[in-house]
């Protein structure tokens, strides 16, 4: 029997056949998170527009890794240095509740999500702290540069890396909090974002509430808003859509064997519900065209290139995608 499904039914279901390695934030022991102390990139003194160089600084910064089989998970969170932190957990915050609109249980959703780890500091390449005297006081000063495409890899603040071990397709569960900034997956070897057409987008806006319309096999996520990464990589821009609020649901992209992909926000911080690796796999099977569609419409590849009616492996025509 055949299945059907809408394309924010797909965006947000786990379809594939294959084994699929989960790891949830609610699930962690924040006890195990380290302290680090960073010096690259750090300084102690400069101006609102430059760092002094010549004097350099520390931060200390708190570290959790994780690992499942395929994927080893690294992740930062690095307070300004006026702010005291003696144990590893004192940098993070364990967010959300199951009955609260910042959870991901929502049915034909899967993997779902009740909390998510959120973290301190902007991921910037360099970061420089200094005492002012000002008519009011001492004012203590923070500044930073932010990462853009071409950089090496942020020296500090709020990010996740995964190194890989197998390819396949990751899918993360993430908590946007100021959504009108960039949020980029790098590949640390090229230090360029993935493009945006090799990343699927399915977000909810917070406030809007969670429901579901329809059944498992014929319904959609009512406020679920699904497609490409936006071109700017700001996700409230998904499918044109703008919302200035925080964003919720899942960024799933491919991921090649031995290599390291950092998702991060330049300007603010990424909350990470956590992720679910499947091996060799898109995430996506078992899907077909729903009768009454037109059968003549133009049929594309997942890379969006068109392609004739004998093409085979998992096309979109009438924006759903299917097995043939």
């Amino acid at each position: 029997m055949k299945k059907f499904f809408t394309l924010a039914a797909v965006a947000c279901m786990a379809m594939s056949v294959n084994a699929q390695e989960i790891w949830k934030a609610a699930d962690f022991d924040l006890g195990t998170a380290t302290l680090e102390k960073l010096t690259e990139g750090i300084y102690g003194a400069g101006t609102a527009d430059a760092p002094d160089v010549t004097v350099p600084g520390e931060l200390m910064t708190s570290v959790i890794k994780v690992n499942t089989a395929s994927v080893s998970m690294t992740a930062l969170s690095t307070p300004n240095g006026d702010k005291t932190i003696n144990a590893g957990s004192d940098a993070w915050q364990l967010k959300g509740t199951v009955d609260g609109n910042d959870a991901l249980i929502v049915d034909g959703c899967t993997p779902q999500f009740a909390k998510y780890l959120m973290g301190q500091g902007n991921p910037e390449l360099a970061h420089w702290e200094f005492d002012e005297e000002t008519d009011n006081g001492t004012s203590h000063r923070v500044y930073g540069t932010y990462w853009e495409p071409g950089n090496d890899m942020p020296a500090k603040g709020s990010y996740w890396k995964f190194d890989t071990n197998a390819g396949g397709t990751l899918k993360v569960a993430i908590y946007g909090n100021k959504n009108t900034n960039p949020t980029y997956i790098v590949d640390a070897s090229t230090k360029q974002p993935l493009a945006p057409a090799s990343v699927d987008v399915a977000i909810f806006y917070q406030n809007t509430g969670f429901a579901y319309e329809g059944n498992a096999d014929e319904g959609t996520a009512k406020y679920l808003n699904v497609g490409k990464m936006a071109d700017d990589y700001v996700l409230q821009h998904t499918n044109g859509v703008t919302q200035k609020r925080p964003v919720l649901g899942y960024i799933s992209f491919p991921v090649e064997a031995g290599k390291t992909y950092f998702l991060f926000n330049p300007k603010s911080q990424i909350g990470l519900y956590g992720f679910e690796f499947t091996a060799g796999s898109t995430g996506i099977n078992d899907v077909t065209v729903n009768a009454g569609l037109d059968k003549n419409a133009p049929i594309y590849n997942l890379a969006g290139q068109r392609v004739g009616k004998d093409a085979k492996g998992i096309l979109i025509q009438n924006g759903r995608k299917f097995i043939k």
